[in-house]
Order: C-alpha cells, then sequence, then structure tokens
C-alpha cells in the first residue's frame, strides 16, 4: 500500500491512519483506502509500529468485513462487522471506507468529548501533536461561507435569477446561526413591455442541524428577510408610458438546507426556502398582470460551502 495524501488546510497537521484490507479485491481495496482518508481527513501512510498511528485493520470474510482499530492516539481498540451485500458491488468500497471512518472516527471523538480521563489507558498514548491532530479532524469546524446560485419566485409567479454570500456560525454540533447577502434580477414580460426588477436583500436565521448517515447533513432555520426592490417599466414603443415604482420589503423565511460531504473542506450544499412579504412592492401594471412583491413567496438554491 503506497502513501496517499487527504484533503487538508496547509501547515496544519493531520493525523495519520494505516488501513489494511484483507481478502478483498485489489481495487476495492486501494479505492476505499483512498475514501476512508478523505473522509477522515487524514493522511494515509504505510503501516508500521508507529506510536503516532492509528491502524486500522479490515478483513473481507465473505459477504461481511472485520473492523478492527488500534488507536494510540486514545489507548483504545474497536471493533465492529459490516455486511458488505447492503448495497451494489459498484458502491462497496464506499461502503467500506465509510465503516471504516465511522469507526477511527468514533474513537477519536473520545478526545473531543473526554480529554482527560478518569481510568487512563494502561499502554503508552501517542504525542500531543497526533492527539491534537485527531481531535482536530473530528472537530465540527465552526464557521462555514458559501458563495450561493439563488432563484426567488414572486407570489405573481415571476422568476428572478441572482447570488450572494452566505455564512453559517455553529453555536453547537446541534444549533446553528445563519446569514446571508443576497441580489436577484429579471426582466419581465408584460403586454404592454417588460418590466426590470432588481431585489437585494439580507437574512438571519437560527436553526439547528442533524447527521444523516455519514454524507448528508440537512438543517433547518426560521428566520427574518428583508431588502429594497426597485421596478422600472421598460415600454414598447410609445403607446405606453415607463414608470418605476421601489420600497422595502420585509417578512419571516424558513429555509432548508442540505449539505452533502459536509466533514470536507469544500462541499455542495442545495436548500429550499420559503417565506412571506409582510411589507412589499406591487408594481402596477397597465392592461396586465401586476408584478407582486408582496405576499407569498419561494426560492430554490445551489452554492459551494468552505469549512
Amino acid at each position: 500500500m503506497g502513501t496517499a495524501n487527504a484533503q487538508g488546510t496547509p501547515g496544519v497537521e493531520r493525523p495519520r491512519v494505516a488501513i489494511n484490507v484483507v481478502g478483498c479485491d485489489a481495487a476495492l481495496a486501494r479505492e476505499a483506502q483512498r475514501i476512508a482518508a478523505v473522509e477522515l481527513r487524514a493522511t494515509l501512510v504505510e503501516s508500521a509500529p508507529d506510536g503516532t498511528v492509528t491502524q486500522v485493520t479490515a478483513t473481507c470474510l465473505s459477504t461481511v468485513a472485520a473492523l478492527e482499530v488500534a488507536d494510540p492516539t486514545t489507548g483504545k481498540s474497536l471493533g465492529r462487522t459490516v455486511a458488505l451485500t447492503e448495497t451494489a458491488a459498484s458502491g462497496r468500497a464506499r461502503l467500506l471506507a465509510l465503516a471504516v471512518a465511522e469507526l477511527v472516527a468514533a474513537s477519536w471523538s473520545e478526545l473531543q468529548s473526554n480529554p482527560q480521563p478518569r481510568a487512563p489507558p494502561a499502554t503508552a498514548l501517542a504525542p500531543y501533536a497526533a492527539r491534537e491532530a485527531a481531535r482536530a479532524a473530528v472537530a465540527d469546524r465552526s464557521v462555514e461561507v458559501a458563495a450561493a446560485f439563488d432563484v426567488h419566485v414572486l407570489a405573481s409567479g415571476d422568476v428572478l435569477f441572482g447570488g450572494g454570500a452566505r455564512a453559517a456560525v455553529w453555536i453547537s454540533p446541534l444549533v446553528l446561526a445563519r446569514f446571508d447577502a443576497l441580489a436577484d434580477y429579471a426582466e419581465v414580460d408584460r403586454g404592454t413591455g417588460r418590466v426590470a426588477v432588481l431585489m437585494p436583500s439580507v437574512s438571519a436565521a437560527l436553526g439547528i442541524s442533524r447527521w444523516i448517515g455519514a454524507s448528508l447533513r440537512p438543517a433547518i432555520s426560521v428566520g427574518l428577510r428583508g431588502g429594497y426592490v426597485r421596478m422600472n417599466g421598460i415600454a414598447d414603443g410609445t403607446a405606453a408610458t415607463p414608470a418605476h415604482q421601489q420600497g422595502v420589503w420585509l417578512g419571516p423565511e424558513v429555509t432548508l438546507q442540505v449539505s452533502a460531504w459536509d466533514r470536507r473542506r469544500v462541499h455542495p450544499v442545495v436548500g429550499v426556502a420559503a417565506g412571506a412579504h409582510l411589507l412589499g412592492v406591487r408594481g402596477t401594471v397597465n392592461d396586465g398582470r401586476d408584478v407582486e412583491a408582496v405576499g407569498i413567496w419561494a426560492g430554490i438554491s445551489a452554492a459551494v460551502a468552505v469549512r
């Protein structure tokens, strides 16, 4: 097994893991080792009797794999058996990798939850730097920033497109505060011309999140969104006179966002939102449907986040 480096932050020491896969297809073993190292934000090294390396042995036995972890950062040994037939053959490397990552993370998490156990282990622990690297790998990063693409649907059915920046701050492993600044724009058609609609906005919300499996982390938040809307009429010909309307809009918002592979430093986030313009602007269109930045609105978004 060669050495492979997982994704990580330059200049920050990463934990070291050795993963020995026995009795599995060689290609499956290599892929499982690679994925597990990435999930753990760790450096994959040759198996060696080194007091800084968390050692994993995965033994494939027919339709199951027996996992054993010897962890010098906590002085613990853990074991688990997983069924490889729970997924298609093409997904077994990832299934095995996630099982390995979950078992190692379960051991490393003690460095966060119980850094000074009352009953110290009988075996010598890894040096402080190795233990701190393992602790940092499983600790939730408390701040996330993202660049987002946004679609905003008004009560009148008009669709605006835009984007902006988002930030989330985890107050605890369950509770987060979310903030964003977005700007949406569209030129919507009406019988006598078009209406250019510009809607910058900001929001603040509180939410909760939790893991589903090892890869998905949904979060639901409730907050307040407010901004400014400007509508400029663009008349066709001289039969109509262009005009503009503008004003403040404000109202509550509920958002559901789902992060995929959230433990990775860079990961995708998709979301849906709904709210109400308690304050808003109605763009009156002569001989046509009004443009309504009032009442109920909805939105969808896609973002690339960094933690």
